[in-house]
């Protein structure tokens, strides 16, 4: 007498596309948080080297003892010239300069931050050689945003500190709100 199994062997198409589709959840939420961290990773890098980047400055303007005007030539690009104001920098030397990776752009926080003093010194601020003390302007700010994302880094000067240092901001309903790094 032969004995007949109704033991099956494999999968069913139902439980493979349950499968597939779990596994296709899953992968666009860890694509959606990846394309943050790499955001925020970035905005963070470029908030610290364009710090680094005008302490620099600071320093050449105290070695060299002479006034440096920084301003930004373009959306990617700040350059610092020897010059004694801002607003005349024909024929002034070029010092250095310093480009952002795109799509990292300067300015762009508007009127959306009013938490720190000075003026946003991307449209030209001058660093004058003090002795013992760092050659920035006293307050302001150089602030940049990942294209059109809600992240934005800045580099910032206020009155009583004496040093430039990196942060990092969420815009939130129309405000943007920095964390130091």
């Amino acid at each position: 007498m032969l004995k007949h199994s109704s033991k099956k062997s494999g999968y069913t198409l139902i439980e493979v596309l349950v499968v597939v589709s779990i596994m296709g959840v899953l992968s666009t939420m860890g694509v959606v948080s990846l394309r943050g961290a790499v955001i925020n990773t970035r905005m963070k890098d470029s908030a610290l080297n364009v710090t680094a980047f005008l302490e620099r400055i600071a320093n050449e303007a105290n070695r060299l003892s002479k006034k440096i005007c920084v301003v930004k030539d373009n959306d990617q690009r700040l350059s610092a010239y020897v010059a004694d104001k801002c607003s005349d920098l024909s024929g002034a030397d070029i010092v250095d300069s310093y480009l952002l990776d795109a799509p990292a752009k300067f300015g762009g926080c508007g009127g959306k931050i009013d938490d720190f003093g000075g003026s946003e010194w991307a449209n030209g601020a001058l660093f004058e050689p003090r002795i013992g003390l760092s050659a920035a302007p006293s307050e302001g700010f150089v602030c940049m945003r990942y294209g059109n994302s809600d992240t934005y880094g800045m580099a910032v000067k206020e009155k009583d500190k004496n040093k430039i240092y990196p942060m990092l901001g969420y815009e939130e309903d129309g405000i943007i709100r920095f964390h130091e790094l």
